[in-house]
């Protein structure tokens, strides 16, 4: 090949609707954005507007956790059970600076993803090296020891035995009470809800996203392509424990605390339900599965007892009648029927669940 002939040899273009590359809808984010933020406007002017402004509040801190622990199960093949744990820390970690150091909460939730993601890396160096069950046994063995220390610990930790009860809460201003604080809190949350989830949102849509789905469906063939698998996935890791400290941090201070009731096992149970129920793998069933769990639970607590044994039958219904969760059905409704014309060849997703074997394919 010649000097000139190569001067007219080109790349082909980039193809923007390719996954992996794939731009953001910037008419679907800002038409979300523009009703996010009038909602609350709206909502307020009803009787009962303060009480759904509360839960859409308890929807962005859930949804939040389950979508980075989705990522990293879902996506990644990481089965960690210490998601809770870094929730926990995260939550902890801006308490005690505000109750016993007294710092302002607005500067003190913001170390809480930094000493989330250090956590994270230190179960992640010995952890993710091994494979299966293991991974499972260290991540609970970890949840259980940070149960243990919040309990037992010193007092400024502890409280105790109770947890950090009486922590400051956000304060807008002594003139920003009632309706209007609640507005503000939701806007707080709103905008970490949307961060996280552009944030998710990209790492799928990335060639991170492309290494971890490779070595969850084949870690032989990812392996054999280079990627490093161990870098990958603690990676992965460390991002998921940073947003959901976060989470964490703020929960501490809406609540006005933190207690040790939040590493109780139905704790665990309620976000692999929004997993499972919304869709394992799937960008948008952990969004789904969060609003449709905290929806029910407004009338499964009155169940008592019996509200677990319920959500575990509902769990058990979605694994068997619709395996891949329900995010794929109404995708695949919204599809056929709404979707324009070739449109419905764009979005796909394959989840964990679905009949996909990589290894027969190659």
């Amino acid at each position: 090949m010649n000097a000139s002939t190569a001067a007219v040899v080109t790349r082909p273009d980039l193809d923007e609707a390719a996954a992996p590359w794939k731009r953001v809808p910037l008419y679907a984010i800002g038409g979300t954005v523009v009703v996010g933020i009038v909602l609350p406007l709206v909502l307020v002017r009803l009787d009962i507007g303060t009480y759904l402004i509360t839960l859409l509040i308890l929807f962005f801190i859930q949804a939040v956790v389950a979508q980075w622990w989705n990522l990293i199960m879902g996506y990644g093949g990481i089965y960690s059970f210490a998601q809770v744990a870094l929730f926990a820390v995260g939550g902890w970690t801006s308490g005690v600076l505000v109750h016993s150091l007294g710092w302002n909460p607005f500067v003190a939730v913001l170390f809480s993803p930094v000493v989330a993601a250090i956590a994270a890396l230190g179960i992640g160096l010995p952890t993710l090296r091994l494979r299966g069950v293991y991974v499972v046994l260290l991540t609970l063995a970890f949840h259980q020891l940070a149960r243990v220390f919040t309990v037992t610990g010193p007092r400024f930790i502890s409280g105790g035995g109770y947890g950090l009860v009486t922590v400051q809460t956000f304060s807008f201003g002594d003139n920003v009470i009632g309706d209007q604080r609640t507005i503000y809190l939701y806007y707080l949350a709103g905008f970490m809800f949307a961060i996280a989830t552009f944030v998710i949102w990209r790492v799928i849509h990335s060639p991170l996203g492309v290494a971890v789905t490779a070595l969850r469906d084949s870690e032989t063939y990812g392996v054999s392509r280079g990627i490093n698998q161990f870098r990958i996935r603690l990676l992965l890791f460390v991002i998921s424990a940073f947003f959901t400290g976060l989470a964490g941090g703020y929960a501490t201070h809406y609540n006005g605390g933190i207690s040790t009731t939040i590493f109780d096992f139905p704790r665990i149970i309620d976000l692999l339900a929004m997993i499972v129920i919304g869709g394992w793998g799937t960008f948008g069933g952990p969004i789904l599965g969060a609003g449709i769990v905290i929806g029910l639970d407004q009338y499964l607590v009155a169940l008592g007892d019996y509200r677990e044994l319920l959500l575990g039958l509902i769990i058990a219904g979605i694994a068997v009648f619709a395996p891949q969760g329900l995010w794929p059905v109404v995708r695949g409704l919204y599809d056929k029927y709404l979707a324009p014309e070739g449109a419905a060849l764009v979005h796909v997703e394959v989840s964990p669940t679905a009949p996909h074997d990589v290894e027969k394919e190659l």
